[in-house]
């Protein structure tokens, strides 16, 4: 009877194959963003800098695309503040 549902099931695959596909890594923030924006998010992970508002506003709309075009039909952001860590 196994052997039976394994051929009922023709999409099966292994997952290191597609574990961390649909991730805005790198790679992609470097491919969508501005260079100027890309640049400024790397300041701010590498060095610790400020995000500032306007760097942050395109990030998000650009993740927000990236997730539309994977086919998310919800995305949800939040601005996380000193007082949410406590």
């Amino acid at each position: 009877m196994e052997e039976r549902m394994l051929e009922k099931t023709p999409d099966y695959f292994n997952v290191t194959d597609i574990f961390g596909e649909n991730v805005f890594n790198d790679s992609v923030m470097q491919e969508r963003l501005p260079k100027k924006v890309y640049k400024k998010l790397r300041e701010v992970i590498e060095e610790g800098k400020e995000l500032d508002l306007e760097t942050a506003d395109v990030v998000a709309h650009e993740m927000k695309e990236w997730a539309i075009e994977k086919g998310a039909i919800l995305v949800f952001f939040r601005h996380l503040h000193i007082s949410d860590r406590l």
